[in-house]
């Protein structure tokens, strides 16, 4: 039988016991990771190739958004916290399921199952060569292949074409899932680019149609290894 690889983030060392415990007994599930939100356990998941995450909101150092925020890989995030009022803002970065604490078992495996069938059917599913996304109140097709670059621009992001801009409502992080992984990156943490769509490039910067982006320093190994084996 096939196990999902997955992680957890949360800072109460007794919340993080009863998970792992949990995660223990289902044979579906190989724990990973298990530790605290940080920038380390930020860069331990995004070089992890997991299927899920458990994710708590209310942390010290950084909060389960902004860690949402800092992902370059897509798992399933089911999202635990003691608290109602983020399941809004939670399902707007397309997580999974939302586990409200105290869980019992019996929704812990529903979200459990949730998430597993989306794993199995995302990696059946074919890239998207046509978005529809909502930009100035209506539904309008966008061609993937003709992005030049995303640029974040607080809750919405900017996506730029040849042919004209279009404002979308939407995390960097949730939009990204959108994307072909081999195809586009996010070389910073308010841009995602076309990797055929760049011109030149150095160890600060990229540039498509004369617009400098910056590149974050933990992505220029990444970006070399994308470039070079680009078609």
């Amino acid at each position: 039988m096939k196990t999902f690889k997955c992680a957890i983030i949360e800072d109460s060392n007794v919340q993080r016991k009863i998970l792992e415990q949990i995660i223990e007994k289902n044979k579906n599930l190989k724990l990973v990771l298990s530790a605290s939100a940080s920038t380390e356990s930020l860069k331990e998941i995004n070089a992890s190739n997991i299927d899920l995450l458990f994710l708590d909101i209310e942390m010290p150092v950084m909060n389960g958004f902004e860690f949402l925020e800092g992902l370059d890989i897509h798992p399933q995030v089911i999202i635990t916290s003691q608290n109602q009022k983020y399941a809004l803002e939670a399902f707007n970065f397309n997580v999974t399921d939302f586990l409200l604490k105290p869980f019992s078992t019996v929704r812990f495996d529903a979200a459990i199952k949730k998430a597993i069938d989306k794993v199995k059917t995302a990696k059946q599913k074919k890239p998207e060569s046509k978005l529809v996304v909502k930009h100035n109140l209506k539904q309008v097709e966008l061609n993937v292949h003709g992005i030049l670059y995303v640029e974040a621009l607080g809750d919405y992001v900017k996506v730029v074409t040849e042919e004209r801009n279009y404002v979308i409502l939407s995390t960097m992080s949730a939009f990204n899932k959108r994307l072909e992984a081999d195809k586009f990156i996010r070389i910073h943490k308010s841009y995602i680019v076309n990797l055929k769509m760049v011109e030149r490039y150095n160890h600060e910067f990229i540039e498509i149609k004369n617009k400098k982006i910056p590149i974050s320093r933990a992505k220029i190994v990444e970006l070399d290894q994308l470039l070079n084996c680009l078609d």
